[in-house]
């Protein structure tokens, strides 16, 4: 008979101690950036060196916009990177990110489907890698974490492969036994 009792007291959440990203992640995050901003300040230039008339509206505020918004930028991504931070536990698995939106992912590991392990060009220089974890019934990563170092993704990722194999294990014996059972009493 299913019963459906009020909670009088909710559990208390414990407080999860969250471990930094890797010590290159700031740094990829920078350059990441500036691999943005520095090809959009080329264009702007030569737009200014070939159009005078833009030149004329646009060089002063262009002067000075593009590297306030550079630096701004830069202290972003470095509150940023600093408050990022992964806690791998015994069946889940948190990630909290945001700087004015502040969000803590938990995604429990008998949940985790498939896992991935991203590394660009620039990620494979700096040591860094990016784990993806995708959960049932979805197309896109559940959860994305990057700024890890290489050794770090893949010790979470053989973690949650152990987890889910050991979870398997006895599942996979009881339907074992049910089967076997089952063709005995044929």
């Amino acid at each position: 008979m299913f019963e459906n009792h009020q909670l009088d007291c909710l559990p208390q959440h414990q407080s999860i101690e969250f471990k930094p990203l890797a010590n290159n992640a700031l740094l990829h995050a920078q350059l990441s950036w500036l691999l943005f901003y520095v090809p959009l300040m080329a264009v702007l230039a030569a737009a200014c060196f070939f159009n005078q008339n833009f030149a004329s509206v646009a060089q002063t505020p262009l002067m000075i916009g593009l590297p306030v918004i550079l630096v701004l930028s830069l202290i972003f991504n470095i509150i940023s990177v600093r408050l990022k931070g992964v806690a791998v536990r015994n069946h889940d698995i948190a990630y909290q990110k945001g700087v004015i939106w502040q969000q803590v992912t938990i995604l429990p590991l008998s949940r985790i489907q498939h896992t991935e392990i991203h590394r660009g060009p620039l990620e494979r220089k700096l040591g860094l890698a990016s784990l993806r974890l995708y959960s049932a019934g979805g197309m896109s990563a559940d959860l994305n974490i990057s700024g890890l170092s290489h050794t770090d993704c893949k010790d979470i990722r053989q973690f949650i492969q152990d987890y889910i194999q050991h979870k398997q294990a006895p599942e996979q014996l009881q339907n074992n036994q049910s089967v076997s059972a089952e063709l005995t009493n044929e």
